[in-house]
């Protein structure tokens, strides 16, 4: 007998142990295919095959380690196994590491172009990223596989949605229905997803009716509570929406986002004792989730209760000893208290667990330069732009920094008489004037400032904010000032130069979404502290309604104010430019820019509406 025979009879044994261990996976009898697979691994180290079924046993038992190692042996031996990727992109995803899943599941598909799966779990990765237009991308490239799949068309239906095409999103989930299913689970998710669509339109009686209907279907179906909720509390029925979100903490003890916005709503509606409850109620069954004391400590954090949030902060460090997060919140906590020894030390610890991370730098730049030292802030930052070269937060950090250090550079970034444009809006469609449109627009507004203070996380001091997006809910008077937003974007941005090494001029794109688009309604004595907007390129103020205070240009009480950061940077004249409100006003400037408002004494409120432009 030959070597060739040998070595063909070996590979007939190798594919029968195959064979076995594939048909101990399928019927769960995990002992007998760990014990075939380890003895054909000791024969054949790095048979490709075999590594990777490994891995599929590691992860149903979920040593996911183990299974990621076999999982990249499998692919050292062998790197054109568009299954393996694929299957590591799910395990990166699931131990959430996101880009790297993407990264995965992208080579799965350039190895196999029709691979459906791959382009499904990338659309969903890409979505859990915020990459909404390439996760669009990639759904649709699996629906031009499989022209039919109702769950690719759910998917896409729920991308849509994020991205705010409401009424796409409608069309293609009413399509998926209208088609059938044998499977009750898949209609039940189609009418959940349908649900969140028209709430979002401001349609919540026909949401609560799909969710009614799709929870008959499927009684434990997640994230139905919580949906619910919202548009319950879109609704005005507060009360109720805080029953629901209390059931969708129940259903999901460990759903942080239940929670953030079940004590958000409370918090809101003044329901002190309540607040914070559902995280400790939690915690107590479940010790090990440091999730819940990080949640907590960023609510208090941004509530401005530095005391507690530190407890909180070291509470999910001991949980999460090799986490960086906890250690970053720390140094953030340690610096408003002014302890910037100790904030330094947490930064240190929090940069040294997770170097990629370019939060971690852009907060240890922001504690730096709130010591004083701007120069290494400076160096924290170029970290952070390095890993992302328009984080506006980094960038509105960098714009402080500089100015510490007498650094020009920051003349170059903002540009306050360039970047910040006024404009006086023509009156919307069907009106003869401005001021008759904003005084309908301000009585319809009256409806979504329902609350009785201030989003815990926002910046707003003594008035409220309207909850959801406005653009897009089919509200009337809401969509014909947005045809004017519109037009006056598109002028905004055509007259900006052209530069490809500007943090905001080389975004610069004639086509443009929204990111987010709401109302703030100050009271007397109101303000909103300085701040930027990290989801935005172009940020904006319209003003609606405005108290006689704003004609005084000696006090400017209730003027927006460009250039001060939201602490003492030790710079002198911070307030780089000033602008009045006046009815029908709408102000642009970029994102990153540090912008506020002068408080105002007067018993009339302050109303605008105001978004965040993001280009396409």
């Amino acid at each position: 007998m030959t070597d060739s025979d040998l070595a063909a009879m070996a590979d007939k044994d190798a594919q029968a142990l195959l064979q076995q261990a594939v048909g101990h996976l399928q019927n769960n009898r995990e002992m007998e295919a760990d014990a075939t697979l380890g003895g054909l691994l000791k024969s054949r180290p790095n048979d490709p095959d075999a590594l990777q079924l490994l891995g599929v046993l590691r992860r149903a038992q979920n040593r996911l380690d183990e299974a990621e190692q076999l999982y990249r042996q499998s692919l050292a031996a062998n790197p054109n196994q568009p299954q393996v990727h694929h299957n590591l992109g799910n395990l990166l995803r699931a131990m959430g590491r996101l880009e790297e899943a993407a990264a995965a599941q992208r080579e799965a598909v350039r190895l196999k172009p029709n691979y459906l799966e791959a382009h499904i779990n990338l659309a969903t990765v890409l979505a859990e990223q915020e990459k909404f237009a390439d996760a669009e991308k990639s759904i649709r490239r699996a629906l031009q596989i499989q022209p039919n799949l109702a769950f690719a068309k759910q998917t896409l239906g729920g991308i849509l949605t994020d991205q705010g095409k409401l009424k796409e999103a409608e069309t293609v989930l009413r399509q998926a229905l209208a088609a059938g299913s044998p499977n009750p689970r898949q209609i039940a998710a189609l009418e959940h997803n349908l649900g969140v669509s028209v709430s979002l339109q401001s349609r919540f009686d026909e949401a609560l009716q799909l969710f009614d209907s799709a929870q008959a279907k499927v009684p434990e179906m997640p994230h139905v509570d919580y949906n619910r909720a919202n548009a319950l509390q879109g609704a005005g029925q507060l009360d109720a929406a805080v029953e629901f979100y209390r059931r969708a903490v129940a259903r999901s003890p460990l759903d942080m986002n239940a929670h953030r916005d079940l004590n958000t709503l409370l918090y809101r509606m003044g329901r002190d004792e309540d607040v914070l409850r559902s995280y400790d109620e939690a915690f107590s069954f479940y010790p090990t989730a440091g999730g819940l004391p990080l949640a907590k400590a960023n609510f208090l954090f941004n509530r401005g209760d530095y005391g507690k949030a530190n407890e909180e902060y070291e509470r999910a460090s001991r949980v999460f000893p090799d986490h960086a997060k906890p250690h970053d919140g720390l140094g953030l906590s340690h610096a408003r208290q002014g302890d910037y020894d100790a904030a330094i030390r947490e930064h240190e610890m929090a940069v040294a667990k997770d170097a990629r991370n370019g939060e971690y730098w852009r907060n240890f730049g922001d504690t730096l330069s709130r010591a004083g030292d701007g120069k290494k802030a400076l160096s924290a930052l170029q970290r952070a732009l390095e890993i992302d070269p328009f984080d506006q937060a980094a960038l509105a950090f960098s714009s402080v920094a500089l100015r510490q250090v007498k650094d020009s550079r920051d003349d170059v970034l903002n540009d306050y008489e360039r970047f910040v444009q006024v404009f006086e809006l023509e009156p919307p469609e069907g009106y003869g004037d401005v001021e008759s449109f904003n005084r309908d627009l301000n009585s319809f507004l009256d409806s979504l400032h329902d609350s009785k203070r201030e989003f815990v996380d926002q910046s707003i001091r003594g008035g409220t904010q309207t909850m959801f997006d406005l653009f897009g809910r089919g509200h009337d008077l809401v969509e014909r000032l947005r045809r004017r937003i519109d037009e006056t974007v598109a002028a905004y941005i055509a007259k900006l130069p052209e530069s490809s090494d500007h943090p905001f001029l080389s975004r610069r794109s004639p086509k443009f979404g929204y990111s987010g688009s709401w109302s703030s309604r100050l009271r007397d004595c109101g303000y909103h502290d300085n701040h930027y907007h990290q989801k935005g390129w172009i940020s904006s103020a319209y003003y609606i309604a405005l108290p006689d205070a704003v004609n005084d240009a000696q006090k400017k009480e209730g003027w927006i104010k460009f250039g001060e950061p939201s602490f003492d940077a030790g710079i002198a004249d911070p307030i780089r430019r000033s602008v009045q409100p006046q009815s029908g006003r709408l102000v642009l400037f970029p994102s990153y820019m540090w912008h506020g408002t002068v408080p105002f004494h007067s018993s009339q409120t302050r109303t605008t509406l105001a978004f965040d432009a993001v280009p396409k």
